[in-house]
């Protein structure tokens, strides 16, 4: 019996890639140790790449956020920590175990969620 077509998420579209062999070798090798279709090893490793880009984002506007902190801070005054760097903190705390729980692209988008939640919670709303 033919295996079925698509992931099950409802209409799929289809891209064709060239790979050389050596390459597509590769990737053969690692979805059979993965126990799964090349199909599905690539749309996994795409949505990899995607949350992996999604975190260096969020560590470059942390770090551009923590340096707007330490040049506020250095008159001794008390500095208040933005509504974005708490975002980005909360979102990388819920996307990071997202990842590790479903490696689902689409858990970026609940780990925002949360992670709005959460400043809510610590704004005192």
């Amino acid at each position: 019996m033919p295996r079925a077509k698509g992931t099950g998420k409802g209409p799929t579209e289809r891209f064709n890639i060239r790979l050389d062999e050596d390459t597509a070798g590769f990737y053969r090798t690692k979805a059979n140790e993965h126990g799964i279709s090349i199909s599905e090893f690539l749309r996994q490793t795409l949505v990899q790449g995607v949350i992996a880009e999604n975190v260096q984002d969020i560590e470059q506007r942390l770090r551009r956020l923590l340096d707007e902190i330490r040049a506020g801070g250095q008159g001794g005054g008390k500095v208040e920590i933005p509504d974005e760097l708490w975002l980005s903190v909360f979102t990388a705390e819920y996307m990071l175990a997202a990842i590790v729980e479903a490696r689902d692209v689409q858990q970026l988008y609940e780990a925002q969620n949360k992670a709005k939640a959460k400043l809510k919670r610590v704004k005192g709303g």
